[in-house]
């Protein structure tokens, strides 16, 4: 199609990159243009249409006059609509908000045939333009106006889900949202939640929130020092109640210092129904990510009415019984990795000596793995991790007498041995689970270790990774075969391992996870945030006043960093040589507040 001269020159002076991008687009066939009886254009994407088939004009005024209201409402001065359409709904927007305009449209076939189709100069010329859905470019975007993100609905119904990742990339992402949400993460004291919680916070944190991890592992021992009252099995869970109640008033005692937008909870973070309605009271968002089985940890009764948001896992069964005990907002959000640490790692020959192995496993000891992996005692395998005692023959390959390993020397295993195994644990079924359907958080570690594994099936696994990335298998006898064919053929098995790592990064990343649960959460209550009084940020007080040394010195943080004394001080970079004037300002200021202010506050 023919991009009208009127928008092309406007392009051609703006964005030439772009005019050439959207002009090369191929517009398939599915991509219907019609038109009204009056005659204006209309666009239908494999039959779903994205105006009013007989009035888009007045279908985009309607449109336009809730979405202005909502701006006004948030006081945003930035609104975001994804979404284009044949413009029709951003023109009338663009007549009624006096702020910027930012289209997110992915599709350049789309662009194309708008600017086929209609004179959108003007427009054109009016609104700030965004090709790429993801985060790829989010540092990029450094704007610190307060920000409104609109999804255009009919886009949002077109197959695939390009448009809604491009909506939560958008909601989740402080850089593009304006505004840096507050958020308090909250463990569990132990398990296999806990490192999660921590994977999480960092996530958060270079999403550009600021990030408060609330760790209770410290208060693990406390709990397990109950058992010294030697209380029978009834006394026994009033002192663990108790005890629980204690630390939710903590989390409590927290949420009140650091004034959270969002409390997001771990599962088995101990947090009673009494302490998660105080929270709600105090105006946090409740969110639970429950990384557990929903079928043997079991509490998800008692306290899942007393969240707004809670993801999981597990999809089907498991959110039907959700739905039978709480009104939140349900989502399947499965596991992921942090590249940080579970990564590559190029290992001396001594450490490929002490951890190296043609096959081994990192976990803990549950009966259906002392079962299975009896068949692999006569390869060289080495079995790392705790809760093995009396497990026979396997004692003869476990390593460290059972002792709890590292996350570091894990990855260390991953990366050592040739074949990682890794079996789903389950407490009901000696070989592989036929109902297994969530996939565990070693599936993504190792994939990001660039390690080799052989897993077994689980029904959520097949959209996450396939069989030319990871080998999977559907019983223990084949996970044997599998073993014993990938050893004898490296030449397919490392290609495989590094096409699993690539998966891994470009999918399930625990920031890539983060950002879809900011996305929901943010989606839905973004009046409720942008409404919340907070600090001037860093962009504020730049828009105010950016000349200078002192503007200089701002310039180098984000935008959306609050104006606060411990936030600069903490954000100054740690390099070699003199201060500034404004850097050694800022900090004799700080410590002048720690020394003889604080404590007065306080």
């Amino acid at each position: 199609m023919i991009v009208r001269e009127e928008n092309r020159r406007v392009l051609e002076a703006r964005a030439p990159a772009l005019l050439a991008t959207i002009a090369a687009a191929e517009v398939p066939a599915s991509y219907v243009i019609g038109a009204t009886e009056a005659g204006a254009p209309t666009l239908a994407i494999g039959g779903i249409p994205l105006h009013h088939p007989r009035d888009p004009q007045a279908d985009g005024v309607r449109w336009a006059r809730g979405a202005a209201e909502r701006l006004s409402t948030a006081g945003a001065a930035r609104a975001v609509i994804v979404g284009l359409g044949l413009g029709y709904h951003v023109e009338a927007l663009a007549a009624r908000f006096a702020g910027t305009i930012v289209v997110v449209e992915p599709d350049p076939a789309v662009w194309q045939v708008a600017l086929a189709s209609r004179d959108l100069a003007a427009l054109l010329a009016r609104v700030e333009i965004e090709l790429t859905p993801d985060a790829a470019a989010e540092e990029a975007s450094s704007g610190s106006e307060r920000t409104r993100v609109l999804g255009y609905a009919p886009a949002l119904l077109l197959p695939g889900d390009t448009y809604r990742r491009a909506l939560t990339a958008w909601q989740g992402s402080a850089t593009r949202l304006g505004v840096r949400l507050k958020i308090l993460v909250v463990s569990p004291m132990y398990g296999g939640s806990w490192p999660i919680a921590g994977y999480a916070a960092r996530a958060l944190a270079a999403l550009g929130h600021e990030t408060v991890l609330l760790d209770l592992a410290p208060f693990h021992d406390g709990y397990r020092a109950l058992e010294r009252f030697g209380a029978r099995r009834a006394r026994r869970g009033v002192l663990e109640r108790s005890y629980a109640d204690v630390l939710g008033a903590g989390v409590v005692g927290a949420v009140e210092t650091h004034e959270p937008d969002i409390v997001l909870a771990l599962a088995q973070a101990p947090l009673t129904p009494a302490a998660l309605e105080e929270i709600g009271r105090l105006g946090a968002a409740r969110v639970m990510w429950f990384v557990e089985d929903y079928r043997v940890l079991t509490y998800w009764r008692e306290v899942a009415k007393h969240y707004d948001y809670f993801f999981t896992i597990q999809d089907g069964e498991c959110h039907e019984a959700l739905r039978g005990v709480t009104n939140a907002h349900l989502e399947y959000l499965p596991c992921a990795f942090d590249p940080e640490i579970h990564r590559p790692l190029s290992l001396t020959p001594e450490e490929q000596e002490e951890y190296g192995s043609d096959v081994a496993f990192v976990g803990a000891g549950y009966r259906n793995r002392r079962l299975a992996f009896r068949r692999f005692l006569d390869l060289d395998f080495r079995l790392w991790g705790s809760d093995w005692g009396g497990a026979g023959d396997l004692g003869r390959v476990l390593q460290r007498g059972g002792d709890r390993m590292s996350t570091e020397e894990s990855v260390r295993v991953f990366n050592a041995a040739k074949v990682n195994l890794n079996l789903h644990s389950s407490t009901y079924h000696d070989d592989v689970d036929p109902r297994g359907d969530f996939v565990n958080p070693r599936t993504f570690e190792l994939a990001g270790s660039g390690a080799f594994q052989v897993t077994d099936a689980r029904t959520l696994l097949p959209p996450l990774f396939d069989g030319g990335e990871v080998a999977i298998a559907s019983s223990v006898a084949e996970m044997r075969a599998l073993t014993e064919h990938y050893l004898a053929h490296p030449e397919e098995r490392i290609p495989m391992a590094g096409r699993a790592r690539r998966r891994a990064l470009a999918e399930h990343t625990y920031r890539q996870r983060l950002q879809r649960l900011l996305g929901t959460v943010v989606g839905r209550e973004q009046d409720r945030f942008l409404g919340r009084a907070r600090a001037a940020t860093v962009g504020d007080v730049l828009r105010q006043r950016s000349d200078g040394a002192f503007g200089e010195f701002l310039a180098q943080f984000p935008r959306s960093l609050p104006f606060t004394l411990d936030g600069l001080v903490a954000s100054i970079p740690d390099r070699d040589g003199a201060l500034s004037e404004p850097e050694a300002i800022f900090l004799f200021l700080h410590q002048f507040d720690e020394l003889y202010l604080r404590e007065h506050r306080g």
